[in-house]
């Protein structure tokens, strides 16, 4: 799959995910609001576990390799995403059905997820993109607050006393956070046993929440219809949804990625006008129209500017020499970028050079991640020298080959790309 597919892929996958977590608000937490918050956060984060469990088995020995940067954005993703996130959304929700607050003021409030997640995904993984971006994404900001408010402008006037309102800013911050670190872990990780690692987590920081404060007796008042819901929750919103959106993260940037999820007061509200028949006024079209738009453009906007980095060359095992294409081993190998196998520009001995990267595992699953760089037209002795590479492009994902001829055959393709790239830059 080309970039241009995966990005359109990854931002389909994300928007739907949102989709279904417009179901929660609209259709299924008043179902639950008898029980408590912290009981509903767990049932559904455990019963998302029994599903996505066996991508933990799968992905054992890639899991195993994690390093303490990435185990570090598992926690985070968990505790805020998958816990607090969740949790705070809940209570804001239901204390909306208390009437402290009007459900489209929940809305919007969480809806200033994407000032934390883009202010994080420029401090944390650095994400450089072009201006026009930043525009694109003040409208479709502003296009989501004219969906919630235009038929009732006098929610604009928040009490900032009242829980709803401090729950929901609560969730902005713990769900935009959780996108720049999902990043982080999607880039390193299949996104399936991201989503399953997740649920794991959650299920039992949740556990411990609901032990704590003596919810957890109350399971025996879960209806059979609750539990019901429960299961669609985890097939929509819940697991089915992380799932979706961690095979989006890995396609697209953080920042991209928290606009798109702005799908949500959007699908929102089309839900209502399907369920409720409240249709969409006038400005609220105007709205949509101004947000799919700028939808468009961030989602092709928000390609990242690819890391330059440096590197120690390293010995290693010796088999790219095996079968005729030597690539130097480097030490740096906890990047914020995606696994892949990119074109890159090299530097090393004060020359300039163009050359192939592998990021990410091996064949053999029980082996840490490993950075090498087929550098072309070079042949000579750098163990022990820095290397500064920048990157240009990823062309394909890390496959695992059958033989040493499928091997080779996909690396010879991968020059050929390498020859396109440089002659298109020449």
């Amino acid at each position: 799959m080309n970039h241009s597919k995966q990005l359109a892929a990854g931002s389909a996958a994300i928007m739907l995910a949102a989709l279904f977590w417009s179901l929660d608000g609209l259709l299924l937490l008043s179902k639950f609001y008898a029980l408590s918050p912290e009981l509903v956060v767990f049932w559904e984060h455990l019963l998302g576990l029994i599903i996505l469990s066996p991508f933990l088995f799968i992905n054992y020995y890639k899991i195993k390799a994690l390093s303490f940067k990435s185990w570090s954005a598992i926690i985070w993703i968990s505790v805020f995403g998958g816990l607090i996130g969740t949790l705070m959304i809940t209570k804001a929700f239901f204390a909306a059905m208390d009437g402290q607050a009007s459900f489209a003021t929940v809305i919007v409030l969480q809806k200033l997820q994407p000032f934390f997640a883009l202010f994080l995904a420029r401090v944390v993984l650095k994400e450089k993109l072009p201006g026009q971006f930043y525009l694109w994404t003040a409208l479709a900001i502003i296009a989501s607050y004219l969906l919630v408010f235009s038929n009732n402008l006098g929610d604009f006037i928040i009490d900032w006393r009242n829980s709803a309102a401090a729950f929901a800013v609560i969730a902005a911050f713990a769900f935009g956070s959780s996108t720049v670190f999902g990043k982080r872990i999607a880039n390193h990780l299949d996104y399936k046993a991201v989503a399953a690692l997740r649920f794991l987590v959650t299920s039992v920081l949740a556990f411990v929440v609901v032990v704590s404060t003596g919810n957890l007796a109350a399971s025996a008042n879960i209806t059979s219809t609750q539990y019901s819901l429960l299961a669609l929750i985890v097939f929509t919103s819940g697991a089915g949804g992380m799932f979706l959106y961690y095979f989006g993260l890995r396609r697209v940037s953080a920042s991209t990625a928290t606009i798109l999820e702005l799908f949500w007061p959007l699908s929102a509200l089309i839900l209502d006008a399907v369920f409720n028949k409240n249709f969409l006024s006038p400005v609220q079209i105007i709205a949509v129209l101004l947000l799919l738009g700028a939808f468009y453009k961030v989602s092709a906007l928000g390609r990242m500017k690819l890391a330059t980095f440096r590197g120690r060359v390293i010995p290693g095992a010796g088999r790219g020499r095996r079968i005729g294409y030597r690539t130097a081993n480097l030490d740096n190998t906890d990047l914020d970028i995606p696994h892949g196998i990119y074109v890159v520009d090299i530097k090393v001995l004060g020359q300039n050079y163009h050359g192939l990267m592998h990021f990410g595992f091996r064949d053999v699953y029980d082996e840490p991640v490993s950075l090498e760089i087929l550098v072309k037209d070079f042949n000579g002795d750098i163990y022990g020298e820095e290397m500064t590479v920048s990157i240009v492009r990823k062309i394909r994902d890390v496959k695992n080959f059958p033989d040493t001829a499928s091997l080779v055959k996909a690396i010879e393709k991968d020059l050929q790309e390498l020859s396109l790239a440089k002659s298109a830059r020449s």
